[in-house]
């Protein structure tokens, strides 16, 4: 795996543990935090193995990460649609592959475009 740079100051990231947030089974869950910490707190998610959650991003990044998840799980949550077929609609309509279609890849334009997706979709269901 290649080194992973943190996205607020560029230095290297490393693989850390939190009993802060958990896993289901209660075990601490694993991130990514900056090697200057304190200094920059940049911090991204990982899986259990340690591969990171999809690619980092800094805080407008992230929040509007957050913002398009928020979105796109009211289709879902909300009973507009399955949540299998929510994903693949996603993917027809960001014109990309379900391997690259992936929130936590995207950037804050692409972002957006999935709220405004999600938002007309909803609106025009009603």
């Amino acid at each position: 795996m290649s080194e992973i740079k943190c996205p607020e100051c560029g230095a290297s990231m490393i693989l850390r543990s939190t009993k802060k947030f958990t896993n289901k089974d209660g075990s601490p869950r694993k991130f990514y935090g900056c090697s200057t910490f304190p200094k920059c707190r940049g911090t991204h998610g990982a899986h259990q193995d340690g591969k990171p959650l999809g690619i980092p991003g800094d805080l407008k990044t992230k929040q509007a990460r957050m913002a398009a998840h928020d979105s796109f799980n009211r289709l879902w949550q909300n009973g507009h649609m399955e949540r299998g077929y929510a994903y693949e609609w996603l993917s027809i309509q960001m014109k990309l592959s379900s391997d690259h279609c992936h929130i936590s890849q995207f950037n804050e334009e692409q972002c957006q475009h999935v709220i405004n997706l999600c938002d007309a979709y909803i609106g025009m269901k009603g």
